[in-house]
C-alpha cells in the first residue's frame, strides 16, 4: 500500500516531467527519488511512468493513481485550511494557570475586558501555586514569577513583584510608629510566609528583632485575612498590599527577594492567534516597560 510520501513524489514526477524538478520541489536527491518511484511501482506492481523523448509521461495506471493522489491531496489541503483556519480564529478555549493571589488584585479586571472584547474566546482559569506543566497539554498559558524563562517558552514581564511588609493602621497604632522604630519595638506580632522555596521568617527577624512570631501560613489569602484583621505585621506583594483597606506599608522595609511576574506560553502555540493575541492583550493593560521573552 502506498503512503502519502510516495503518492507526492509520483505527483511530482508528473508535474515536472521527470526527476530533476521533482527533487528540487520536494528538496529530495535523484536517488532517492528513484528509489521511491521503484518502490511504488514494486507495491503496485506495474509502471507509473514512461520515457518518452527526455521526459517521464505516466501511464494508464500511473494516471489513475495520478487522479487519486490529487483526490488526497485537495482533501489533506481542506483539513489544513480548517485547522488553520480555527487556529487564526479569535474564538476557541484559553487554559490559563495563575496563582491564587493574582486573579483579585491584579487581573480580574483585564481579564473581563478581554472577555468583552473577544465574547467567543472561553477563558479557563485554573488558580494554582504549582508550576503548570505544558508538555502535560492541559495549559497554554501561565502568568509565573520567576527572572529567567526557559527558551521553550514565549511571553511578555508584566511588573516586578516587590515585596513590603504591611500591618492594619489600628495595629501600628497601638504599637506607635509606622516607621523604623518599629524594628526595635518589643513584641510586634509577625506572620510568617511559609512558601514553597522557603520562608520569611529569618527576613523578617532580622528586620524586627524583638518582634514575635504569632502565626505561620503558606497561603497568601491566609496571610491577607491575618493582617486585615489586625493580627500582625506580614510581608505582602506590593499588589496585593495597597489594594486592601485599611493597610498600610511599614516603613520601607523592602524584601531583598526579588522576582518579576510573567505571562508565558509555549514557543509552539505562539502562532495559534488567539493565545498570541491574550499574552499581547494581558501585557498592553498590565504591564510596566519590561523585555519580551521571544523563546
Amino acid at each position: 500500500m502506498l503512503d502519502w510520501d510516495s503518492l507526492r513524489v509520483v505527483l511530482s514526477i508528473h508535474r515536472h516531467g521527470g526527476l530533476a524538478g521533482a527533487a528540487r520541489d520536494l528538496r529530495l536527491s535523484r536517488p532517492t527519488l528513484s528509489r521511491q518511484l521503484a518502490r511504488a511501482e514494486s507495491d503496485l506492481n506495474c509502471r507509473l511512468f514512461d520515457r518518452r523523448q527526455g521526459r517521464l509521461v505516466a501511464t494508464e495506471a500511473g494516471m489513475i493513481v495520478i487522479r487519486d493522489a490529487e483526490a488526497i491531496e485537495r482533501r489533506l489541503m481542506g483539513m489544513q485550511d480548517a485547522v488553520r483556519s480555527i487556529d487564526n480564529a479569535m474564538s476557541g478555549p484559553i487554559r490559563i494557570s495563575l496563582p491564587q493571589h493574582l486573579l483579585p488584585y491584579a487581573l480580574a479586571d483585564v481579564l473581563t475586558e478581554f472577555h468583552a472584547t473577544y465574547p467567543d474566546i472561553m477563558l479557563h482559569v485554573s488558580i494554582t501555586d504549582e508550576m503548570a506543566d505544558f508538555a502535560a497539554g492541559n495549559v497554554d498559558v501561565v502568568f509565573r514569577a520567576e527572572e529567567n524563562p526557559k527558551p521553550s517558552l514565549w511571553g511578555r514581564r508584566l511588573m516586578p513583584l516587590t515585596l513590603y511588609y504591611y500591618a492594619h493602621r489600628m495595629l501600628l497604632e497601638r504599637f506607635g510608629s509606622d516607621d523604623t522604630s518599629l524594628a526595635d519595638m518589643p513584641g510586634l506580632p509577625l506572620i510568617v510566609h511559609d512558601g514553597v522555596v522557603s520562608t520569611s521568617e529569618d527576613e523578617m527577624m532580622r528586620f524586627f528583632p524583638n518582634g514575635r512570631v504569632v502565626a505561620h501560613s503558606n497561603n497568601l489569602e491566609a496571610s491577607v485575612a491575618f493582617v486585615t484583621r489586625g493580627m500582625g505585621i506580614a510581608r505582602l506583594p506590593e499588589l496585593v498590599g495597597r489594594e486592601l483597606p485599611g493597610i498600610v506599608r511599614v516603613g520601607d522595609y523592602r524584601s531583598p527577594s526579588q522576582r518579576s511576574l510573567w505571562v508565558l506560553t509555549h514557543k509552539d502555540l505562539r502562532s495559534v492567534a488567539r493565545i498570541e493575541r491574550f499574552v499581547d492583550f494581558i501585557a498592553d493593560n498590565v504591564s510596566v516597560p519590561g523585555p519580551i521573552c521571544r523563546g
